[in-house]
């Protein structure tokens, strides 16, 4: 090669990452054409979620327990998913497909497979008793599945924690009350109460049952859990376990027949909407097993009616049905879903293959699906009077909750106005959808129509009245925080509280930027204080709900900026350099969930188009439009995307639970990329973002003062 040779070739390297106006433009058309076509006719989107292997295997338990024979071709697609995802070493992680697998996850995996037929000699069936063994058995597995092991009769019942139905009866006073747990925790725990008073054993047939999966027999097991190496903390709960385990029999039966009843009344009243209790699993399946086990069956509205919403969460993607609007449609029991895109699992990975699978999702997400990929698509472009806009719009108006739900207890005064995550969730607005939401409203132009004032002023003041007095925001809940209840034997997951979060409070701060508020504003001004204590030593911020600090990081920098602060100020700053710190070789940034159990995978991964989004997207709330980072995370996800217009993404994103429990995200991948060409393409056209166009000069007059 000769001297210009070399000269061109090393000034095309070093300048690869160079993008054109005209690239990004391309390929938001092929995004916003993509994304009409996925629209429902309701105005909705929603997209497949989905979790790890424990949800299709309690879904298959659950049919089990509850004596309904499966349909014998969804059987088998459950089946065929679950063996896909076992891994090379015979078991199932949390996560993604290359491990570590769990302990729990295996169990469940296998039991789930034995009652589909599955041989316990065949050749998976075998790794997975391996690694099970290997790993301690099936008795070192969590409170969950321990709970289900004893309802299938491989393990006595006094193994599990002691849960005593009369804690409904506590005073809210007391060091526990459920009251002072999550609104997850609750879900589950009211009707997993009753399931623990009548401590039913369905028994299995000896092909069926799991002796195998134990190190000693199971029948030798006494206590589980361990007084040592737990710190003394836990150590005093573990001995409250063993005494209320001896003395539960001598509570007088009138105190027990009243728990029983506030019990059942309790969780009848909270599965009384389409959407089940808590509209989340396990709770919604605890519910209707509860009340089998109260001697209800289908006759009974509470029981059909959580029964439909648990089948609902099924998606069987080969059920496509004739003359369908969408690209990509799956169908639940009975009812169209949605857009959700396939689920993307190649023949390579697992043991079944390509073949035909379907997946149970913990839970749907229209409203969230719907406000992020509203707000990606005002950003790329679409009008706000197009009709794909007012749709959207008017569904999610027509979503807004003003009941007082369990929030109320913290803030009884404050009056309801905001969205939950699912199709139907009544008692459970959460504070992250509702921020979402009223900032896609602003990007449609929504808060300027006089009619919608009234009730985007109700959802902002009680995002505002959910502060925390610690000056961040949670969730679902205020000053969910009493961590000594993560102690308890049955909190094993350390997942028990709602306690406020760094992304949440950035959502708040962002929305209240976008009305005009500032750095003045008190609830800014506290939770800017929360977020400057949050920040990690490295300059980045912590993801509860998205993997991990790359998400953090994303969304408190979009806070700021909307909120006025000073993006050159040393704090922002060192986020910054650690965002650029960790961008790929490719250009693009990735995250593994491992970075919830070590913070030296923090910022490291393979690159996912969901994670380079958010980075972009915090880059240039920053004020970093024009840097090389930002253009080689453009030229990333110009150069991967597909001909369709899509994404692929394998890994996990989304965050249930820290360490325990995660989510793919099905529009992850396809509405941020969008969202994050979108604003590049405006600032590099010297152009306002759709969000800055529509900030408000003045604060919006919100009624009162806070």
């Amino acid at each position: 090669m000769n001297k210009r040779s070399a000269a061109r070739s090393q000034s095309k390297a070093k300048n690869s990452h160079v993008v054109s106006l005209l690239q990004p433009k391309d390929a938001l058309k092929k995004l916003m054409k993509r994304f009409r076509s996925l629209q429902a006719p309701d105005g909705y989107w929603v997209f497949a979620l989905e979790a790890d292997v424990t949800i299709p295997s309690e879904y298959i338990m659950f049919n089990r327990f509850l004596g309904r024979e499966m349909d014998k071709g969804l059987a088998e697609r459950l089946g065929n998913y679950i063996r896909a995802k076992q891994m090379p070493d015979g078991g199932w992680p949390l996560h993604d497909l290359d491990g570590p697998a769990n302990i729990s996850a295996s169990v469940k995996a296998y039991m789930a497979l034995k009652m589909l037929g599955d041989d316990q000699n065949a050749e998976h069936m075998v790794r997975a008793r391996r690694i099970i063994l290997a790993k301690g058995g099936a008795e070192t597995s969590n409170v969950f599945t321990r709970i289900c092991l004893a309802t299938f009769g491989q393990i006595p019942w006094h193994c599990p924690p002691a849960m005593p139905v009369e804690i409904v009866l506590l005073p809210e006073w007391f060091f526990f009350h459920l009251n002072k747990v999550s609104y997850w925790s609750r879900s589950v725990i009211y009707p997993l109460l009753i399931i623990y008073a009548k401590r039913p054993v369905c028994r299995l047939r000896p092909e069926e049952a799991v002796p195998e999966l134990f190190c000693k027999p199971a029948e030798e097991h006494i206590h589980i859990d361990k007084y040592r190496d737990k710190g003394w903390r836990k150590n005093a709960f573990i001995l409250l376990d063993r005494i209320l385990k001896r003395t539960m029999h001598l509570i007088p039966s009138g105190i027990n027949k009243k728990a029983m009843k506030f019990a059942e009344k309790w969780t009848r009243e909270h599965m009384s909407g389409r959407g089940g209790i808590g509209a989340i699993y396990p709770a919604m399946a605890n519910a209707v097993t509860a009340l089998h086990l109260l001697g209800y069956d289908e006759s009974d509205p509470d029981y059909a009616r959580g029964l439909q919403a648990v089948d609902d969460l099924m998606i069987d993607k080969f059920h496509v049905p004739e003359k369908s609007p969408w690209e990509h449609t799956v169908v639940s029991a009975g009812r169209d879903l949605s857009a959700a895109p396939e689920l993307d699992i190649s023949p390579e990975q697992g043991t079944a293959g390509n073949t035909r699978q379907a997946l149970c999702q913990p839970c749907n997400s229209p409203i969230w699906d719907t406000c992020l990929a509203l707000s990606a698509m005002m950003e790329a472009g679409e009008e706000q009077k197009s009709q794909s806009t007012q749709q959207a719009v008017d569904w999610l108006w027509g979503q807004q909750i003003f009941f007082k739900g369990d929030w109320k207890s913290k803030a009884p005064a404050l009056a309801g106005g905001g969205w939950a995550f699912q199709f139907e969730n009544t008692f459970y607005p959460d504070l992250d959808d509702t921020a979402m939401v009223l900032m896609a409203f602003c990007r449609a132009g929504e808060l300027e129509r006089k009619d919608r004032r009234e009730n985007f002023v109700k959802g902002v003041n009680w995002l505002i009245g959910m502060q925390s007095s610690n000056g961040g925001w949670a969730a679902f809940d205020i000053d969910n925080c009493a961590e000594y209840l993560n102690d308890i034997p049955f909190a094993d997951h350390g997942a028990l509280l709602d306690p406020p979060t760094s992304d949440l409070t950035a959502r708040v701060i962002e929305l209240l930027g976008v009305i005009g508020y500032d750095k003045s504003f008190r609830p800014i001004k506290e939770g800017i204080e929360f977020l400057k204590r949050e920040q990690e030593d490295e300059g980045c911020w912590f993801g509860r709900w998205g993997v991990n600090y790359i998400y953090g990081t994303w969304s408190v920098l979009c806070g700021l900026r909307q909120a006025g602060e000073d993006m050159n100020s040393s704090y922002v700053c060192k986020a910054v350099e650690w965002l650029e710190k960790h961008q790929n070789k490719d250009g693009g940034w990735g995250e593994s969930c491992l970075s919830y159990n070590d913070r030296n995978y923090a910022g490291l991964g393979e690159s996912t188009a969901s994670q380079t989004s958010w980075a972009l997207l915090g880059l240039m709330a920053a004020g970093r439009v024009h840097s090389v980072a930002v253009s080689r995370g453009i030229r990333y996800l110009l150069d991967t995307q597909k001909e369709d217009g899509s994404w692929d993404e394998k890994y996990f994103t989304g965050t249930g639970f820290p360490r325990v429990f995660y989510l793919r995200y099905h529009g992850y991948s396809q509405y941020f990329p969008m969202w994050a060409l979108g604003v590049y393409q405006r600032f590099s056209a010297e152009e306002d973002t759709r969000q800055i166009m529509m900030r408000r000069k003045k604060p919006l007059d919100l009624g009162r003062k806070w």
